[in-house]
């Protein structure tokens, strides 16, 4: 029989099991993860309630150091959720109960499940983004030190997937690392959204105890309080589709690195080699080497939308205040942030363990890609660029092949591949490693 405190309203009550099966024990990996994160709460809570009078001190501090055992053995995974368990929160009361006596049932007075469980989602949140900033950071600097050995090694550039200017290796990796760094304002905003409290606005109506939510606010770290208690659950899933919305184009930056990586590193481009260590064979081919891990990245870009939609999905159109829709937002928003941080790691080891080949890209120049610039010198001798490009696209066999590595270092406005201003990229990443 499960051991469920609240699902029918008294304990000693028991709530169909099937039910309780479907509607609860989705997984308990997601209570687990969330399971310290409860309780860091929950003792700033309980410390607040000592502060203010609102039970006694000697019951205060034999609940927080009960909860600050129990924290301790969340992180070690000797307290974990069970299937005799509604979720996280009964098991925590429960066990408080057991621990400290009628001291343990006091501690949830002033507050809800509603508040704790976007308390907790929102500690876990600023982890989990400082955590894949940092992998993030390192990524950049992955691509960063690539795009300097290759900067000036010779690469086709295309459009419509066909060949189309002389480009370059160090342009074509640091055009993703660009596209990363413009991620910082929408990563620090959810940061911001993350970092507010809303423990202490219960239910989502407040409570009729005289609670310090500022008090609790600075114990847990947050920058401000959310004032407004209905507004604490109005918000729950619309700031997790916001971080997961943060993190989307960090993984279409990955998606479309990915992407080009297969194909570049197909014998029929050749440009790049991958390490055999982040290969893999075939089980009837012997002469397959599959690089599994980039075709596996580019798809959970695909994983990664669907999880946002869902986010975006399941919480519209609810009545105001708490609807259990939102423990469906939940899942996602927990699996995405982690196949963020997964998809970084991935990446991050193929650009480590990936080789140029030089002498495949150079044989890749035939004539015809330098025909702009056989337009842009016409150009520059005195015609109008509409007439020399229609009298160079009139005679393309006549354009004749060029060294490609003196093509890309003549090209030296800001950006173009003979200054493709590293400098200011490297300046750039290192304002952010800096705040």
């Amino acid at each position: 029989m499960s051991r469920l405190l609240y699902a029918s309203g008294v304990e000693e009550e028991t709530f169909n099991q099937r039910l309780h099966e479907i509607c609860f024990q989705t997984n308990f990996n997601y209570d687990n993860l969330l399971l310290p994160y409860d309780i860091k709460a929950l003792i700033a809570h309980g410390e607040m309630l000592g502060e203010c009078g609102l039970i006694p001190e000697e019951d205060s501090r034999l609940i927080v150091r009960a909860l600050e055992d129990m924290q301790t053995e969340a992180v070690a995974g000797t307290l974990a959720m069970s299937p005799e368990w509604e979720d996280c929160h009964s098991l925590i009361e429960a066990e408080l109960i057991e621990r400290c006596g009628d001291a343990g049932k006091r501690l949830y007075m002033g507050r809800s499940r509603n508040d704790q469980i976007v308390s907790a989602l929102r500690l876990y949140a600023k982890d989990k983004i400082k955590e894949l900033r940092t992998l993030l950071k390192t990524f950049m600097q992955t691509l960063l030190d690539f795009s300097k050995r290759h900067e000036m090694v010779p690469m086709p550039g295309y459009t419509h997937t066909q060949r189309a200017m002389p480009s370059s290796v160090g342009m074509w990796a640091s055009s993703f690392l660009e596209v990363l760094l413009n991620q910082q304002q929408t990563i620090e905003a959810a940061y911001a959204m993350n970092d507010v409290n809303v423990l202490g606005s219960a239910a989502a109506y407040g409570t009729g105890f005289a609670i310090d939510r500022e008090a609790v606010t600075r114990k847990l770290g947050f920058s401000r309080t959310q004032v407004n208690s209905l507004s604490c659950q109005l918000s729950r899933g619309q700031v997790e589709c916001q971080t997961l919305q943060a993190f989307w184009g960090v993984m279409f930056v990955i998606n479309r690195l990915a992407n080009d990586l297969v194909w570049m590193s197909s014998a029929e481009f050749g440009f790049f080699t991958i390490a055999k260590s982040c290969t893999t064979g075939s089980s009837i081919m012997p002469n397959k080497r599959n690089l599994d891990p980039c075709e596996i990245i580019r798809g959970r870009y695909h994983i990664f939308t669907g999880f946002l939609a869902q986010a975006q999905s399941v919480i519209a159109s609810l009545f105001s205040g708490y609807n259990s829709d939102y423990q469906e937002s939940k899942p996602v928003f927990l699996e995405g942030l982690e196949l963020v941080a997964t998809s970084i790691e991935v990446m991050t080891i193929i650009m480590e363990h990936t080789s140029v080949n030089a002498d495949k890209m150079r044989a890749a120049f035939s004539p015809e890609i330098f025909a702009t610039d056989a337009v842009n010198r016409s150009v520059t001798a005195g015609k109008t660029f509409r007439d020399a490009y229609r009298d160079i696209k009139a005679q393309l066999g006549s354009v004749e092949a060029e060294d490609p590595a003196q093509n890309i270092r003549s090209k030296t406005h800001l950006g173009a591949t003979g200054k493709l201003g590293l400098d200011l990229l490297e300046a750039r990443l290192k304002s952010w490693e800096n705040s």
